[in-house]
């Protein structure tokens, strides 16, 4: 790794704070993308991301990190039953913690690091709930998130399809938000509970964009032959976000 990770604790939260190697441009400022589950999701291929800034293929991105206290609690935007018998149930945190990134994570970063701010250069990107609590972003802070990555979001959450239907986004027409979405082929496999409709979910969530008036230019879709809800995936998807969100 040729950048820089910075490790600190906001309200009881643990953030990563990824700067890219310095370009020959030392004044440059980047995009900022805010990532759910920590540094989970790129920590271990900053080598590859890093290959793909020298090479240009890639933008250079300032990554946030965001370890959740509790992810069925902060990646919840409402309250719902567990699935299983036993297990917890959904907590409903969501409002609360994109709040708390918005006014105490954002001021912080945009404050300390070399960031571009507006919509065009601000993002938030998560996995399996941590892709739900991003799309949900993109709704209820369509103008702070103009970038939103959901990998295989959990599109199964009680009431996610409907709040997505029925929700206001006006800001689209004006061509100011990209998003993108993945979801492997065989995501749901062996599952009996509502989890087994991941990838036919997920085709709605995009139909539902469409209908909101995105176009094919600004929002993505991409079924991975093959692959299962799983961290490996997860991974060798978020590159291919971060360069289809901020070419």
């Amino acid at each position: 790794m040729k950048g820089h990770v910075d490790e600190i604790s906001l309200d009881g939260y643990l953030v990563h704070i990824y700067t890219p190697p310095v370009s020959v441009n030392h004044n440059e400022l980047y995009p900022v993308l805010y990532v759910q589950d920590g540094s989970s999701l790129f920590l271990s291929g900053l080598d590859e991301l890093e290959r793909g800034f020298s090479t240009g293929e890639l933008p250079r991105v300032m990554l946030v990190g965001i370890q959740p206290v509790n992810r069925l609690d902060d990646y919840t935007p409402w309250e719902a039953a567990a699935l299983v018998e036993g297990r917890p149930a959904f907590g409903g945190g969501g409002d609360a913690y994109l709040t708390f990134v918005v006014t105490k994570v954002m001021p912080y970063v945009e404050a300390k690091y070399p960031v571009q701010t507006g919509l065009e250069h601000t993002g938030m990107i998560g996995a399996s709930l941590g892709g739900l609590i991003s799309m949900y972003a993109a709704f209820r802070y369509q103008h702070i998130f103009g970038r939103i990555g959901s990998i295989s979001g959990s599109y199964w959450f009680p009431g996610m399809i409907n709040y997505m239907q029925s929700a206001s986004f006006a800001t689209v027409m004006a061509g100011t938000h990209r998003v993108y979405i993945s979801v492997g082929t065989r995501e749901g496999e062996g599952k009996t509970n509502v989890q087994k409709d991941m990838v036919p979910l997920t085709l709605q969530a995009h139909e539902v964009l469409l209908a909101h008036g995105f176009t094919e230019r600004e929002v993505r879709l991409i079924k991975v032959e093959g692959a299962v809800h799983h961290i490996d995936h997860f991974r060798h998807q978020f590159p291919r976000a971060v360069k289809w969100l901020l070419e």
